[in-house]
């Protein structure tokens, strides 16, 4: 019996096919590692919630290689297809499709129903964009949130507008903002809230002021009692350095050296924020589970959604405004390359969003998110 061996081609062609086959397979398993690494306690391991922030990348990454098999390894894009199918919560949470959300003009018809909230990392009022030369002008962050007009402006990095503290950025804008916002506070680390509508500051214990903040203010909405968070989570506190390395890094540039300073520099400072902030965030929770009725709860997170610090301030009973009621992919903070949402808003009670946006604004290092919330039909009566 004549017994044929497989040609040389033959075993190249198979050999190329079981690498491609595990090469999807390799991509899909850290895909759906990233998608969940929020899951971790980052006292545990910083590396799952390290992973995590590779999400966006990883998620553009499967949905090409799914597509590249649909047209030539059919069968292979089977791996994509199930690895897009388990990551499809994280997916959703990351690039909501609220594709039938209501339009602001249909919003605006439904009247005083409808609360507009904005919540917006001021960097100090200073211009980000460095286009703005004319001191004489109303600051342009402070314009910026005037001609927006929300009901309620939560502000994170707000150089003391009102009290003690005064800037000379903004004390020549602080008419026009009490004729406008009639209630206002800033903390002396510029934790901010402009409203429209009466409120008490309640004090929430902070383990550590130096390192973030949480300020509570207990709205009342024409008779709806609101209690409205303000929170700045941990930093990563990256140096001007360690962004030069990272920007160099993402226009391919690796210097002699590179990638060990970005290991012991980056990784090490990006661990050691997780950490804190996940420490932060039961001590937030803590506050929130002492809290009954309607809450919003916005600000600077400085970490990414479906991170281990958003996980446990939402806890089971807080939705994520933007996943619920935004469109697409959102970026809030666009300094150094590190395009990432990491300003949040979450909300639970009688009150229901109705639609998120991110505002491409230059003043800032951060974008503001603003959100139209639906009231009680008892409200604003």
């Amino acid at each position: 019996m004549t017994v044929t061996r497989p040609s040389r081609s033959t075993a190249i062609g198979r050999a190329a096919s079981g690498a491609g086959i595990l090469a999807n397979i390799v991509v899909g398993l850290i895909t759906i590692a990233s998608a969940y690494g929020g899951i971790i306690d980052p006292n545990r391991t910083a590396i799952p919630a390290l992973l995590a922030m590779l999400f966006p990348a990883l998620l553009v990454l499967t949905l090409l290689l799914t597509a590249i098999n649909c047209i030539w390894w059919r069968r292979r894009a089977l791996i994509g297809a199930a690895t897009l199918l388990i990551c499809a919560g994280p997916i959703l949470t990351y690039c909501p499709l609220n594709f039938f959300r209501p339009s602001e003009a249909s919003i605006a018809e439904r009247g005083d129903r409808v609360l507009k909230v904005m919540t917006f990392n001021v960097l100090g009022f200073h211009d980000f964009s460095g286009n703005f030369a004319d001191s004489t002008s109303i600051n342009p962050t402070i314009r910026f949130i005037l001609d927006n007009d929300p009901d309620i402006a939560i502000c994170q990095e707000a150089t003391p507008l009102f009290g003690e503290f005064f800037s000379p950025l903004v004390s020549a804008d602080t008419l026009a903002i009490a004729a406008q916002y009639p209630y206002r506070y800033t903390s002396r680390r510029g934790m901010a809230l402009l409203s429209k509508y009466p409120f008490e500051r309640v004090e929430v214990p902070v383990a550590d002021e130096n390192a973030y903040d949480v300020c509570r203010y207990d709205v009342d909405v024409e008779g709806i009692a609101l209690h409205i968070f303000n929170v700045h989570l941990q930093s990563i506190g990256l140096t001007g350095e360690d962004k030069a390395v990272y920007r160099n890094m993402t226009h391919g540039d690796v210097p002699g050296g590179g990638m060990g300073e970005l290991r012991r520099g980056i990784f090490r400072k990006l661990g050691a924020a997780f950490r804190a902030r996940a420490e932060q965030a039961v001590e937030i929770r803590r506050a929130l589970d002492d809290t009954a009725g309607n809450i919003i709860l916005a600000g600077d997170f400085n970490d990414i959604p479906g991170c281990y610090a958003s996980r446990v301030i939402g806890g089971s009973d807080l939705t994520d405004a933007y996943s619920h009621a935004g469109l697409g992919p959102a970026i809030t903070y666009h300094a150094d390359r590190l395009f990432f949402r990491i300003d949040q808003i979450f909300y639970r009670g009688d009150i229901d969003a109705l639609r998120v946006d991110a505002l491409s604004v230059p003043w800032s290092d951060h974008y503001p998110l603003v959100a139209y919330f639906l009231l009680p039909e008892n409200s604003k009566q």
